[in-house]
């Protein structure tokens, strides 16, 4: 660690080089005069036989600091000065690097919030839900739900929801507003507690319509109650319907759709009151219901599909007029592609594509850049090699100021 102090000090040191080069040549100039030689010839000779100063200068640091840090710091230095003399190369670089990166970072943000993001759920790494048949279909009939809840030993519970609007009155104002009807266990099963007052559980279901609960979200709360506590209690009205608002959801939850954030959960048994119809005993009805769950500890993907493919089997031995290609699989909550199926699928590939050939004509067109400006530079390479520069310290500094774009 020598040379540290060194690096710190360099200037004093590199003015003491010069200074003991200068001295060298005086005192053999002085010897020469003294000798009979002019002058001007003894200065003279005195730089010829001293020979190259830079040499000795740069040999000479080598001996107390770590030459290969300050050749990359000079590399650095003449690489900035060479961008700035050279600026419209460096800002057409830029931009072209710019648009590219611009451009992967939308990519990137959609697949981020339609796919690698998790849910904002405790344990989300055990969180699945299920796809049914051969088209990885996520929608299932309530009955079909019920039995897939009741029978799997896979799970430590599974919930149903589904998208539903509504015209909601607070008594002050009614809009139309988007929320989930779910089964009454829904939040028991995502493990996740409430902001304020409390949430409906499976055990406040009895049979149709005999649960009008509402549970809104945070974002509700704030906007259309200002954030009064006195709400849990209030009755509004759903669709004309009376209902009682048990509780607020954390901040942090909006649901099991990434894409989509409601405004309130309300028990599905109030399917009536909220669609105005109700299928919760159709069970041909399939292609209404979501359903998700956490893994039991312990338990694999591949063991939780076998089980549920147990559970497939006895429904359609069961029920052959109304189940069908009932083998199931699991698949992240986030997947958004998988939910809706080929035209958001189809969105995502082509945003992937596009932004590959931005990325593909960037590179191209930065090869050009680059190739364009060496040849415009090749009297100074060939100067630089002339001088006593190695083709390794020319090439570094040019890697050096791609590197610095």
């Amino acid at each position: 660690m020598k040379w540290l102090p060194n690096i710190l000090r360099r200037r004093k040191l590199y003015d003491d080089i010069s200074e003991e080069i200068r001295l060298h040549i005086e005192e053999r100039a002085e010897q020469l005069i003294s000798s009979g030689v002019s002058p001007a010839e003894a200065e003279r000779q005195a730089h010829v036989a001293f020979g190259n100063p830079t040499m000795f200068v740069e040999r000479s640091r080598e001996v107390w600091q770590w030459s290969s840090l300050e050749s990359i710091w000079a590399d650095v230095r003449f690489a900035l000065r060479q961008l700035r003399r050279s600026r419209s190369f460096t800002v057409a670089a830029v931009l072209t690097l710019a648009l590219a990166i611009g451009a992967n970072a939308v990519v990137f943000g959609v697949l981020n919030a339609l796919i690698l993001r998790p849910l904002n759920v405790p344990h989300p790494q055990s969180l699945y839900t299920l796809e049914r048949g051969a088209y990885k279909d996520q929608a299932t009939s309530y009955p079909d739900y019920l039995d897939l809840r009741d029978r799997n030993r896979s799970f430590d519970g599974l919930a149903a929801y589904i998208m539903a609007p509504v015209g909601l009155d607070t008594g002050e104002n009614s809009s139309q507003v988007w929320g989930f009807e779910v089964s009454g266990n829904y939040f028991d099963a995502l493990e996740v507690e409430p902001f304020l007052g409390r949430f409906f559980h499976g055990a406040d279901e009895h049979g149709p319509n005999s649960a009008p609960y509402l549970v809104i979200s945070y974002a509700y709360w704030h906007s259309h109650f200002q954030d009064d506590r006195g709400v849990v209690g209030r009755v509004v009205q759903v669709n004309k319907h009376p209902f009682i608002i048990l509780g607020v959801a954390p901040p942090e939850f909006n649901g099991t759709l990434l894409f989509f954030f409601p405004d309130f959960w309300a028990p599905m048994v109030q399917q009536e009151q909220i669609q105005g119809l109700s299928v919760l005993s159709a069970r041909g009805t399939r292609d209404i219901f979501m359903v998700l769950g956490h893994l039991k500890a312990g338990v694999t993907p591949a063991q939780a599909i076998a089980d549920l493919n147990l559970v497939g089997s006895f429904l359609e031995k069961t029920y052959p007029k109304d189940d069908a290609d009932m083998t199931y699989s699991l698949a992240r909550p986030s997947l958004a592609g998988n939910m809706l199926g080929s035209p958001v699928k189809g969105f995502i590939t082509g945003m992937m594509l596009l932004a590959g050939l931005i990325l593909l004509a960037a590179c191209a067109n930065l090869g050009s850049l680059f190739s364009a400006r060496a040849a415009d530079r090749s009297r100074e390479v060939a100067l630089r090699l002339a001088l006593g520069s190695s083709r390794k310290r020319i090439l570094r500094g040019i890697f050096t100021e791609a590197v610095l774009i």
